[in-house]
C-alpha cells in the first residue's frame, strides 16, 4: 500500500516541474526533479528515502512507481567527525520498499547531521540537527460513540527553549509509526505551558475512503512524541497544509512547500528526538 509521503510528494514535483502544460505526444520538456526523505533520530542511525518525479500524464501504476525509486546513490552522512556511506536495502515496512540505511553514525541530541546525495551527475545536501527531547506528562482515552476510544496526551513545553513537536503513533498490527492527522505543532501559541492534545490514529495512506480516528477497547497503542527542528516543522507545515488543500477542489494546491534540499530536488532531512510510550485502550 502506497505511503501517504511517497504518493503525494512524487505527484506534486511533477505540477512544479514547469508551468507549462504537457501532452502524451510531448515530453521534451520533463526534467527529473528529486524527493529526499531522510531522518535521524536520538540514539538512532540515519535513514533516507529517494525517489524522482514522473511526468504528469504518464500512467500512474506500480511499474511507473518503481521506476521512480532511486536506488543506486551515493548517500553520505556525516556528523563533522565521522562520515558513513549508507547502504541501500529492502524494507518492506515502508512504501516505496528501498531505503539507505547507516549502521555506524547514531544521532546524539544538539549534534548536526549533513546529507548528501550523489546521483546521475546531481548533488543534493542538506543539514538538520536533534534537538531536546521532551517527556509526555499524562497519556489518558475517553469514551467516543460505538465502544470507539480517544487518545490524549498532555506535556509541558519548557519555557526556556523553542520547540517543535511531531506526533506518531502505531498499534500492535502496525510495522512503523504513522503520523497522526495534523501532527506537527509550534509552542510559539503555548511556550512555557502545559497543552492537551486529542490525539487521532495515524492514517496509513492518502488512499483510504474511510479511516478510524479512534481506537478500540484493549488496542496496544504507541506513541511517539518527538522534537524536531524548525526546519522539520516548516517542511511538515506546509505539506500538511498541501494534502489538506489538495482534498479541496474549492482551494486548490499552491505548491509551496518550504523544504531544507540544496539541488535539483525537494523534501526534507530532519533530526528528531523522541519518546515512545506504550498505553492499552480502556
Amino acid at each position: 500500500m502506497l505511503n501517504l509521503r511517497f504518493l503525494y510528494i512524487l505527484i506534486l514535483l511533477t505540477l512544479l516541474q514547469g508551468c507549462k502544460q504537457e501532452d502524451e505526444n510531448n515530453l521534451a520538456d520533463y526534467k527529473p526533479k528529486f524527493v529526499v526523505e531522510g531522518w535521524i533520530e536520538e540514539d538512532g542511525y540515519p535513514y533516507v528515502i529517494l525517489t524522482h518525479n514522473l511526468p504528469f500524464f504518464v500512467t500512474l501504476d506500480s511499474a511507473q512507481l518503481s521506476q521512480a525509486i532511486i536506488r543506486w546513490a551515493k548517500v553520505t552522512v556525516s556528523d563533522g567527525i565521522t562520515t558513513e556511506i549508507l547502504t541501500s536495502r529492502k524494507d518492506d515496512r515502508y512504501s516505496p520498499p528501498y531505503l539507505y540505511k547507516g549502521n555506524e553514525i547514531k544521532g546524539e541530541r544538539k549534534k548536526k547531521y549533513t546529507l548528501k546525495v550523489e546521483y546521475a551527475g546531481n548533488i543534493l545536501t542538506a543539514e538538520t540537527s536533534i534537538p531536546t527531547s521532551v517527556e509526555v506528562d499524562a497519556i489518558w482515552f475517553t469514551d467516543k460513540e460505538n465502544h470507539k476510544k480517544q487518545l490524549n496526551i498532555r506535556f509541558n513545553d519548557p519555557p526556556e527553549e523553542k520547540n517543535y513537536y511531531r506526533v506518531y503513533t502505531r498499534t500492535q498490527n502496525d510495522k512503523i509509526f504513522y503520523p497522526t492527522l495534523l501532527s506537527v505543532q509550534d509552542d510559539k501559541y503555548f511556550n512555557g505551558k502545559s497543552l492537551t492534545l486529542n490525539i487521532n490514529r495515524g492514517m496509513k495512506n492518502n488512499l483510504t475512503v474511510k479511516h478510524e480516528p479512534y481506537f478500540t477497547k484493549g488496542d496496544t497503542v504507541y506513541i511517539k512524541f518527538a522534537t524536531i527542528p524548525k526546519e522539520g516543522f516548516d517542511f511538515w507545515s506546509s505539506f500538511n497544509d498541501e494534502v489538506i488543500n489538495a482534498s479541496n477542489p474549492l482551494i486548490g494546491t499552491t505548491g509551496k512547500i518550504s523544504h531544507n534540499i540544496n539541488g535539483p530536488g525537494i523534501g526534507i532531512w530532519c533530526g528528531y528526538a523522541p519518546k515512545v510510550y506504550r498505553v492499552i485502550a480502556q
